[in-house]
């Protein structure tokens, strides 16, 4: 049974619903705007479908909800409990999830754009798919988070914790990544144009078949990383660690690898015409 009516009849006498309980209510569809829920409880709600527009959902719990194919606008989920939450297919503008619990949400093939994600924990979340424009992750959690065929423009990622993240066959456009922890992930078959990767924390990393012309990577942890075939060309790995990386194929034309460390690094096939070795060790 529908509870819209019920929910519409209360915001309509008050906006302020600060600390009410809503868990498990049937609110498909629902239309709300300007309503403040700071505190309050959505466990298991189905907001399929609705529109929300200036909603504010600070320190409130969620855990549960569907947003699915939702159309959110402005926002506020600061603080905001959202594990198990589903975003799928869902529209975000200008939405604040700064320090919020995303685990386990679902954001696939969902749209976003101008949303901070500053500090949130998304680990263990799937954003297969996603669009993400003009956001923020920086210092967020995206541990084994699910991020194949995500695109991701004009985003600051830098100081994210990425580790074991699946992020194949995703592309990155305008995107900082300077200082962030993506041990071990999945970034293979990646583009990457105008990406930052200075100081990252790249050991064990895939990016086989990659295409990462022109980016920097200047002084990143590359320890074991698999570049099999990944395309470097004109990239800044001044100073990078790749003890024991495989290179097989690796492009590095025209690469600066200046002091760059590549003790036992697999470098057959590796192509380094015009490349500045200057200091490169190679043993």
């Amino acid at each position: 049974m529908s509870n819209v009516d019920e929910v519409i009849a209360l915001v309509l006498k008050d906006s302020n619903q600060d600390g009410v309980d809503f868990g498990g209510y049937d609110l498909k569809g629902v239309s709300l705007n300007g309503v403040s829920f700071v505190f309050s409880t959505f466990n298991g709600t189905d907001m399929e479908d609705g529109e929300l527009m200036e909603i504010n959902f600070k320190q409130a719990t969620l855990d549960g909800i569907s947003l699915k194919k939702a159309k959110l606008k402005n926002v506020n989920f600061t603080g905001t409990s959202l594990l198990n939450t589903n975003f799928e297919e869902t529209a975000l503008v200008g939405c604040n999830f700064k320090n919020a619990i995303l685990e386990n949400t679902n954001f696939s093939s969902a749209t976003l754009k101008g949303c901070s994600f500053k500090g949130s924990n998304l680990s263990y979340s799937n954003l297969y798919d996603a669009k993400l424009e003009n956001c923020d992750l920086s210092f967020s959690r995206a541990m084994y988070s699910y991020m194949k065929q995500i695109q991701i423009q004009n985003t600051p990622m830098n100081g994210m914790n990425g580790r074991g993240a699946d992020l194949s066959f995703s592309q990155l456009t305008d995107v900082t990544l300077a200082g962030s922890i993506l041990k071990y992930a999945d970034l293979n078959s990646c583009t990457f144009k105008n990406v930052n990767l200075t100081n990252a924390n790249l050991v064990g990393v895939e990016l086989k078949d990659s295409h990462c012309s022109g980016i920097q990577i200047e002084e990143a942890n590359l320890e074991g990383a698999d570049l099999t075939y990944a395309n470097l060309e004109g990239c800044n790995l001044k100073n990078a660690f790749l003890l024991e990386a495989n290179l097989h194929g690796t492009n590095f034309t025209n690469a600066n690898l200046m002091d760059a460390y590549m003790v036992d690094a697999n470098i057959a096939k590796a192509i380094t015409k015009g490349a500045n070795l200057e200091n490169t060790i190679l043993q």
